[in-house]
């Protein structure tokens, strides 16, 4: 059962400055990823595939009711997401369901684990940025049993809007997130400024998936990533979560 601090916790709406987000994009069998679904949801597919994202980006001016946390620091975050849909009753709706976040911030464990129930895993996730006049490169590590995971993209310096019809738009365009809590699914409203894309040149990869997330990722050590975007980012708005019944 929720206590009262439990629910006050789920009914704030979260704001917050995503910067330097990096997506690794893989697709993935349907039957893998069946047992995240949260109830009322399905796959979403692109060119008929499901998709699945390591993502990394820079978290900063974090507000919660509209009222920034002082003794929250800036940090960095790793997500592991995958891509969904639910129907509403006239309409199909985009979202994500988040499977694994990986930041070290105490203060936030509460919030995080009553918001958005997913598995928090309380690694430092570091991210470092170097720009030069031509290109732009990011990188993105922590530590797993004292080895070093991380990937890094670097691309150039020119940032420029991305057209509907494509994997960039699956991916960020998903004003929806969703949340399994046992046998209860929650819905949250997304909303942030169209984000603009980077040229990716050059990118590498050194995560073990199974060890990290689930055994049942192992597919995705030796799979060459479907694509890789980088993009600024912007202030985003997380709206209050909502039990879906149907």
């Amino acid at each position: 059962m929720r206590n009262r601090y439990s629910l006050e916790l789920m009914n704030l709406s979260i704001a917050s400055e995503f910067r330097k987000v990096a997506y690794i994009n893989y697709r993935i069998p349907a039957e893998i990823i069946e047992k995240f679904l949260p109830k009322h949801t399905k796959p979403d597919h692109y060119n008929g595939d499901c998709m699945l994202s390591l993502a990394g980006f820079q978290v900063k001016k974090l507000k919660v009711a509209n009222v920034k946390l002082p003794l929250l620091k800036e940090f960095d975050e790793v997500d592991l997401q995958i891509y969904v849909k639910r129907f509403d009753g006239a309409k199909w709706r985009n979202g994500i369901v988040v499977i694994s976040r990986i930041f070290n911030q105490p203060a936030l464990t509460a919030l995080t684990n009553t918001f958005f129930k997913t598995n928090y895993v309380a690694q430092m996730a570091s991210g470092t940025v170097k720009e030069t006049d031509a290109s732009l490169q990011v990188k993105y590590s922590w530590q797993l049993n004292e080895e070093e995971q991380s990937f890094k993209v670097r691309s150039n310096q020119l940032a420029a809007p991305y057209d509907k019809d494509t994997e960039a738009a699956f991916v960020l365009d998903r004003p929806y997130g969703y949340v399994k809590s046992d046998e209860k699914t929650f819905e949250y409203e997304i909303k942030h400024a169209a984000w603009h894309l980077y040229t990716v040149e050059e990118y590498s990869i050194n995560v073990d998936f199974s060890r990290q997330f689930d055994p049942a990722f192992n597919v995705l050590n030796s799979q060459v990533p479907h694509s890789v975007i980088l993009t600024e980012g912007s202030t985003l708005e997380f709206g209050e979560n909502r039990e879906i019944t149907s």
